[in-house]
């Protein structure tokens, strides 16, 4: 470790705008194993790791960075699954340069560590190597509702699942994932990334209900009255406005809106 003296910061590379021109598909590569060991060994081991403490789930990551410099892709693959019901899309998605590596004792002067690049090798190399997250089965008599599949509901039912609780989650889109699937472009998360980890919870022991919303397709008592606990995640997918000028002429659109709008076009 400590190797941020001889070795220089590097990140993923962007795959050539010759081929991204071409499809829809995520602009940087995932680094190989001799490039996110190198990286990894550049961690200080801080006593007091201020990317551990700015990460808003408290990931294990001065942990997994040297198992990972260690060339132990199963203990990092562990620790990094601990306490994130889904790392391969945190380290796709998640604005490390204001969390984790934003706060990185390397990031005056050396460069910070590659936090989230590491952070997805680890998930996508462990995934071709057969590693799965790992579920006991509906171990209790218990059955929790969950309504929305975005983000919250994903991590809901993660835990739910680990803890042998059986999980009912109601999905009014025909798609699970929220915002995950319909307001992230596929070029920053390919579907086929939220696509997985929610079949791996229905594997789990987790019944999807698409296109199914509360209040038309079911009532809100019908799901209090069959389950023992009800959780809802139904984010915050209302645009709000800006308040500036001319933010209501014709061809003016909100983000959100539009993402929705576009990635359902997509998907048809």
């Amino acid at each position: 470790m400590q190797e941020f003296i001889n070795v220089e910061r590097i990140s993923a590379k962007q795959r050539e705008s010759s081929d991204r021109i071409d499809d829809f598909r995520e602009i940087y590569d995932i680094l190989g194993t001799e490039d996110a060991s190198i990286q990894a060994s550049r961690c200080i081991q801080c006593g007091d790791p201020y990317c551990h403490n700015k990460c808003p789930l408290h990931n294990y990551i001065p942990y997994w960075l040297k198992s990972t410099a260690n060339i132990d892709l199963k203990l990092s693959f562990k620790l990094s699954n601990e306490s994130n019901p889904f790392p391969e899309i945190t380290g796709r998605i998640c604005p490390q340069g204001r969390l984790c590596e934003g706060d990185c004792t390397l990031n005056d002067g050396h460069g910070a560590i590659t936090i989230g690049n590491i952070e997805t090798y680890i998930s996508e190399e462990g995934f071709k190597k057969g590693m799965r997250p790992e579920f006991p089965g509906i171990t209790t008599d218990k059955k929790v509702a969950i309504i929305g599949s975005g983000p919250a509901g994903i991590a809901a039912a993660t835990y739910l699942l680990r803890a042998g609780i059986k999980v009912d989650m109601y999905e009014k889109d025909n798609r699970a994932g929220g915002l995950l699937t319909y307001g992230i472009p596929g070029f920053k998360l390919d579907k086929s990334i939220v696509e997985r980890r929610i079949k791996w919870l229905i594997e789990a022991g987790m019944t999807l209900y698409a296109n199914m919303k509360v209040g038309d397709n079911i009532t809100f008592d019908e799901i209090v009255n069959s389950h023992d606990a009800v959780f809802v995640g139904i984010g915050a997918q209302k645009s709000r406005k800006a308040k500036i000028n001319n933010e209501k002429a014709d061809s003016v659109y909100m983000a959100i809106d539009y993402l929705r709008s576009a990635q359902k076009r997509l998907f048809n």
